[in-house]
């Protein structure tokens, strides 16, 4: 579908067209297709075709009534209107043409890839623990200090902040790969994003 076609489940006949208003429906219905966004308000269709507010209102309520758009209150003073797509009950991007490379993989090997990253950190996070053990193990008479481990105070902070380098670029991971709302991980995605676009 290129950007000046409609999409396929738009009923054409239902359709005004140059010969009964100024500005065709199907000019309307192209802000949709061309905005590549899955809603509009009366003011971004107004601007789009350059009608007035209160005139694109009452083609986008014509359009609503026929059926080709839906709408809802986005607030006290908004409404939004979408294509009314059969295969949804929402302006969901599903609605419209999406970048190929942002589609989620697979659920298979989305566990298998979050598996591997969990295997990774508790490999490391276990090095950590095991030190420690082998530590307070060597302090028992009954070892006669054979699990010695050098804890060189120096040195174990350096280890700690490897270990939360590493929880964090699992955390990072995962949120990329199931895109959680979380607190903070948004934004973080977002920067993680941007540099890994301009390094590239």
């Amino acid at each position: 579908m290129t950007e000046s076609e409609l999409p396929d489940f738009i009923e054409r006949d239902v359709l005004r067209d140059i010969s009964s208003v100024t500005v065709p429906d199907e000019a309307i219905l192209r802000c949709f297709v061309q905005a590549n966004k899955p809603f509009l308000s009366k003011s971004a269709v107004a601007d789009m075709t350059d009608m007035s507010d209160e005139a694109a209102r009452k083609r986008l309520n014509s359009l609503v009534d026929r059926g080709v758009l839906l709408n809802a209150e986005a607030g006290k003073q908004t409404k939004i209107y979408w294509l009314n797509h059969p295969g949804s009950r929402w302006p969901v991007p599903d609605d419209l043409a999406t970048d190929p490379s942002r589609n989620r993989m697979p659920s298979d090997q989305l566990i298998a890839k979050i598996n591997r990253l969990t295997t990774f950190t508790s490999f490391f996070g276990g090095i950590f623990v095991v030190i420690y053990i082998l530590d307070g193990l060597s302090e028992l008479e009954i070892t006669d200090g054979v699990f010695e481990v050098s804890l060189n105070p120096g040195v174990m902070p350096s280890f700690a902040l490897l270990l939360f380098a590493i929880i964090f670029y699992t955390a990072l991971q995962t949120s990329l790969l199931v895109e959680n709302g979380d607190f903070g991980w948004p934004t973080i995605r977002r920067v993680y994003r941007l540099i890994y676009d301009r390094m590239g």
